[in-house]
């Protein structure tokens, strides 16, 4: 074997050996700064009516949450904050309304609205927001003005530890990918061309693919979701409601043409069925008849028999 073939055989193993080094020690680095780190999400953020509460303009970023490491050290935090709530409103369209003006303030969006007719005139809504994370707590609490909120519910999750090595890990690749092709420029033949750039493929699909998982983790950091449920309030039995009698005179007339359709079905159905089975009631008819023709002569027949049987027995007595 060369002595440049060697030596590159032993750079690509030293590339192997630094990498799955350094991997394991950020792997080690990122569990002790989680595990040193205590820090309470629940207890910083401020309750609803809190003086301390932040308005929309003070409050800051809350995708990155700094907290003191205890020893003079500063630990980064990233959370996954989201929620939910049911809302009874007095008009469901006016309402979404307002929401999707109060989300576009706070740079956050309606990802996905559903509509649906609970009944006629009564419509419920499912939203799902994504509001920035240091708008959460304002947004809940100003979605609770809208009408009468039930059921909510709120969640962080902490994916700081997942968020550190994912990172780590990127960056540890994107050297690897720096070194590979370092070494691809010392290659001078075919076969170590091949092998390195093989091996730089590999790298660069690992790299897009963490690169994407880091994307998605960070968005979902920086926004919160809520998941959002809107139902109008019924209108109760002993008032009259104010629309009872809107289109009245449209609604009349669709019934009555509704009604006209119905009979008019009817009488085609009748007479559809008649002319199918008026073969069959032909030969019904038929059968009746011959039927009918002999009884009425067997009677006949007997009848007559009766009738000579009695004039026999008149003429058998003596006069």
């Amino acid at each position: 074997m060369s002595r440049k073939k060697l030596t590159l055989v032993a750079l690509l193993a030293l590339v192997v050996f630094i990498s799955g080094m350094i991997l394991t020690s950020c792997g080690a680095a990122s569990d002790y700064a989680t595990e040193d780190a205590s820090y309470d999400y629940a207890e910083s953020a401020p309750y609803p009516g809190d003086d301390s509460a932040m308005s929309f303009e003070e409050a800051g970023d809350g995708a990155v949450k700094r907290v003191d490491g205890g020893v003079g050290e500063v630990a980064t935090r990233y959370m996954i904050r989201n929620g939910s709530l049911d809302l009874s409103v007095k008009d469901t369209r006016e309402t979404i309304r307002e929401i999707r003006t109060m989300i576009e303030d706070t740079g956050g969006i309606i990802s996905s609205s559903y509509i649906y007719e609970i009944k006629e005139g009564q419509f419920g809504a499912y939203l799902t927001l994504r509001v920035p994370e240091r708008f959460f707590d304002q947004t809940m609490q100003q979605l609770e003005t809208y009408g009468k909120a039930t059921n909510v519910q709120t969640g962080v999750d902490d994916v700081t530890m997942q968020y550190v090595d994912l990172e780590s890990r990127l960056n540890n690749q994107i050297a690897q990918e720096k070194r590979l092709i370092e070494i691809l420029d010392m290659a001078d033949t075919v076969e170590d061309v091949l092998e390195v750039e093989k091996e730089l493929y590999r790298i660069r699909g690992e790299i897009e693919s963490m690169t994407a998982q880091l994307t998605y983790l960070k968005d979902q950091v920086t926004y919160s979701t809520i998941n959002l449920s809107l139902r109008e309030e019924s209108i109760p039995t002993e008032n009259i409601s104010p629309g009872a009698f809107d289109d009245f005179g449209s609604k009349v007339m669709q019934a009555l043409i509704g009604s006209i359709n119905f009979v008019l079905s009817a009488v085609s159905v009748i007479v559809l069925a008649v002319v199918a089975l008026l073969p069959v009631m032909i030969v019904l008819g038929g059968l009746a008849l011959i039927i009918v023709l002999l009884v009425r002569k067997a009677a006949k027949r007997k009848k007559s028999t009766a009738q000579e049987k009695l004039e026999e027995a008149d003429n058998s007595q003596p006069k």
